[in-house]
Formats: structure tokens, sequence, C-alpha cells
């Protein structure tokens, strides 16, 4: 069963639409997964984790060094190098390129995903909600950060509150490389506006993730601002 809800979003042609939220949590989700392997495989709840960390282990050995792979019926694993290069024998520039690993479901695991029953919540927003990011440096808004300079969230619910370890403000590049703020340079802290100092990030394109348990001490909520986010290093 997905739970989920409708909120209004921003459209590029400035009208207003709306997108769905999934009312899921990391932390639920993964004791999930753990008991269903465990059920699987007839074993413990233990052994059901060994066996998770060890394909993880396999999986970043692989990746290590250079290799793709496929795990049947879940999906196959690719690197590629993203970013531009100034000429044909331009170096790798880890200010500008990055190595990103790509994944493709399998069509078994796409397909029993559609197969999932939809509920849609009626009246109840979940979890928070950023409506815009601005750029405390530049008043830009929802397009710019700058590191160093103040960061402002403003939305519903979105107060930094819990002791889960998922809590927090987290920045996500392209590749899926994922920077925290740290909790001392959170500035302000409310349920409509947050306001934080950018850590140093690299040149590129970023979303925002806040997770919190504010309202919700049993299970942290979260909400990702996919609106790109540039940090140039100009």
């Amino acid at each position: 069963m997905i739970d989920y809800y409708l909120t209004q979003s921003k459209l590029a042609s400035g009208s207003s639409g709306y997108h769905a939220i999934v009312t899921h949590t990391e932390g639920v989700d993964q004791k999930n997964f753990i008991k269903m392997l465990g059920e699987v495989l007839n074993v413990n709840e233990g052994e059901a984790k060994l066996v998770i960390a060890g394909i993880g282990s396999a999986a970043k050995n692989l990746l290590s060094q250079g290799w793709s792979f496929k795990i049947e019926g879940i999906g196959s694993f690719s690197l590629s190098i993203t970013g531009s290069f100034s000429s044909p024998d331009a170096p790798f520039n880890p200010a500008v390129n990055k190595i990103a690993v790509r994944f493709l479901p399998d069509r078994e695991l796409t397909a029993a995903a559609s197969s999932a029953s939809l509920n849609r919540l009626h009246g109840i927003e979940h979890g928070p909600i950023i409506d815009s990011v601005e750029d405390k440096s530049s008043g830009a808004i929802d397009s710019k950060l700058t590191p160093g300079h103040g960061v402002q969230l403003n939305g519903k619910d979105i107060k930094i509150a819990g002791t889960d370890s998922s809590v927090g403000i987290h920045l996500i590049d392209e590749t899926g490389n994922v920077t925290a703020v740290p909790a001392g340079d959170i500035l302000e802290n409310g349920p409509t506006k947050v306001l934080f100092i950018c850590p140093s990030l690299s040149a590129g394109d970023y979303t925002i993730q806040v997770t919190t348990q504010y309202k919700d001490l049993t299970h942290p909520r979260s909400y990702i601002f996919n609106a790109p986010l540039t940090v140039s290093n100009a």
C-alpha cells in the first residue's frame, strides 16, 4: 500500500499544479525489508542483516574497481562520469567531474512496484513541506546556493527536531553524494522558517532534503525539494 497525498507546486509556466508526496519513512522501510528477507531465506533478523551487509560490501568492492554488475531480479549497476571537459586531452577535474553510480531496475522490479495499491490521504498532510529556498547572499529564490552564506527554507512543519540519526538538513549533488548541515550551523529553526549556513560545496546542482520528527516522534518524515539549486565557482 502506497500512502500519498497531493500538495501544490509551482510549474515552470508560473501556473500551479500538484505533485504527490509518499509518506514512507526510511527506518520503517528498512525494518520491513529485513523482515521480508528473513522470511524469504528462512533466517533470523541478524542473519538477514549479514546478507544485506555482504551484498553491500561486494557491490562497493566491484564499483571501486570500476566494474558494472547486475543482480538478477533487482537491476543493473554501472558507472558514469558527469561534468564537461574543456578539451579532448583535459584531465579529470574533481571540482567539475564526478563519478556517478547509475541504477537501472529490472522489468520484474518495476512491474512489482507498479502493481502496488494506492491510498490517497485526504485533508491531511504528513511531514514537512518546503515551499521555497532563498539564497540570502544573492536573494535568489529556488535557484542558487552560496557556500558560507545563509540559506532560508520556507514551508510547513520543517522544524528540525528529533533524535533519529536521519534527522537534519542534507544537500544532495547530482551523483547522489550527501552533505549534512551541522546542527550548529542551523541559525533559526521554526515550523515555517529554517535558516542555516550553507556548507562548503563543489560547483554543481543540488537538491535539499529535510528530515524531521517534528509532530511525529515515532517516525522521521522527509521532504526533498527537487528544484536544482546551483553552486557556481564564480
